[in-house]
Formats: C-alpha cells, sequence, structure tokens
C-alpha cells in the first residue's frame, strides 16, 4: 500500500471510547508508532466541546457510546461539517446499525477485537485516501470572484473582493464583509481552501484575513475596519514575511 505523504509523527489521532480499557490500550500503542494520539473521549458530548477549538487529522470512533450520541451521530457530523476523515471502531454487525453507518461514509471499519497492524493500515489507508480527494478538489476549484452562501431559503452572493476576515465560531463561521457578517456551517479548515488565494490568510487557529483589508499590526493583534483580530504565534513571522514592511 502506498504510504501517506503526511509525516505519521505530524498526525493528529483522536480516539472516543467509552471503555477506559481498550481507550488507553489504543491510545499508547498510536504513540509507539509515532502518532499524536490523545487520550480517549468517552462520549459525543465531550468530543464535540473539544472539536468546536481544534480539530485533529482522523478520528476513531466507537459506535456503541453512552449518551445522547452515539459514534454514528458523530460520524454524520465529522463528514458534513468538518469534512475530517474516520474510522469506525464496533463490536456490533446487526444490518440496521450498518445501514446507519454506511450514510456517513466512514473511510474504514475496524471489528473488535482488533489488531494494531489493522489499525495503522486503516489509518494510513484513510490518511491517503483524505488527501487524494483534497487534491482531486484543488485541480477541480474553479477560480471565481464571488461564491454563494446560503441564506434561509435563499443564496446570496458574496464578492471575494468584499471579505475583511473569517472566524471560526463552535462547528460554524462567520465570513465577514463590507456589508455584513454570513454564518456558514463549513469549519475554517475547510474555508481556507476555498479562500487560497495569495490575499487570504490564517492568521490564528480560529481567523482568516484578507491581507489587503489590514489597517495596521500592533503587537499581536492586527487591525480592520477598527476590528483588533488576533495573531497566534505560530503565524506571525509568516505574516510578516508576506506583507511589504518598510
Amino acid at each position: 500500500m502506498k504510504e501517506t505523504n503526511i509525516s505519521q509523527d505530524l498526525v493528529k489521532v483522536w480516539i472516543v471510547e467509552d471503555d477506559l480499557v481498550i481507550g488507553k490500550d489504543l491510545e499508547l500503542s498510536l504513540k509507539k508508532l509515532g502518532y499524536d494520539a490523545a487520550p480517549a473521549m468517552v462520549s459525543g458530548e465531550i468530543f464535540l466541546k473539544k472539536l468546536a477549538s481544534e480539530s485533529p487529522d482522523l478520528v476513531l470512533l466507537d459506535i456503541n457510546l453512552a449518551g445522547t450520541l452515539d459514534g454514528i451521530d458523530l460520524g454524520g457530523k465529522l463528514k458534513s461539517q468538518v469534512n475530517i476523515p474516520f474510522i469506525y471502531l464496533t463490536a456490533l454487525t446487526d444490518e440496521r446499525t450498518l445501514e446507519r453507518a454506511k450514510i456517513t461514509e466512514p473511510a474504514s471499519y475496524l471489528s473488535k477485537p482488533f489488531k494494531m497492524q489493522d489499525v495503522q493500515q486503516a489509518i494510513q489507508l484513510a490518511l491517503y485516501k483524505s488527501e487524494q480527494q483534497e487534491q482531486k478538489q484543488d485541480t477541480e476549484k474553479p477560480t471565481s470572484e464571488a461564491i454563494f452562501v446560503k441564506m434561509n431559503n435563499r443564496l446570496e452572493k458574496l464578492k471575494i473582493s468584499e471579505v475583511l476576515w473569517i472566524e471560526a465560531k463552535d462547528m460554524y463561521a462567520t465570513i465577514q464583509t463590507i456589508k455584513g457578517g454570513f454564518v456558514v456551517s463549513h469549519s475554517l479548515k475547510d474555508l481556507e481552501k476555498k479562500f487560497d488565494n495569495e490575499n487570504f490568510m490564517r492568521i490564528h487557529r480560529s481567523f482568516i484575513v484578507a491581507l489587503n483589508q489590514i489597517e495596521a499590526i500592533e503587537d499581536n493583534n492586527l487591525l480592520i475596519q477598527n476590528q483588533f483580530i488576533p495573531i497566534g504565534k505560530t503565524y506571525k513571522d509568516l505574516l510578516l514575511k508576506k506583507l511589504q514592511i518598510l
């Protein structure tokens, strides 16, 4: 199998598993394999709260979770809202469960009990497929001076030249323009791909800005239309290199 271009030591894997023994074993085993594995989360509610402020490269999802949300509910949200690849972990094989799961289009299934070799292969394949899909989308992406966003029951035309900044808010994002804000159900990661021309740059984990709209930079903030926007430490050097500084 062809290896993904993503270096394993940079791959952030989240585990959602309410069996503490299985969750801990997965975490330790993935770390030994070189992945950045976070401690297992035992419920969908905990997972969504964490996802509101940061995101992984891949998620291992137990289908049968305690609480109001099961793994398939979470898989549906990952697919439709943030487009993060995920792999189902399951001891359930009944037809109804499989039919629900298939609709969410997981990268793979792993039946319990599983071997870590199978987990590693499933992760590599999922990341490779995700990378290929992103490359295909980039190739097919049309160049445009405007996009359309859904507002209530109509599509509103949004000129790219009028965008000031984009701010992530929980599972949504606000595209701020000179005419006002548009709330969209996309992650900042998805929007970063759509606004990938040279004028737009991510300057914080929660913000993408239009470089030609920056009025001033003061310490770790920049100013656009009288609004101070924070600059993340990891983005500041690259931002300063892209700007014309005398």
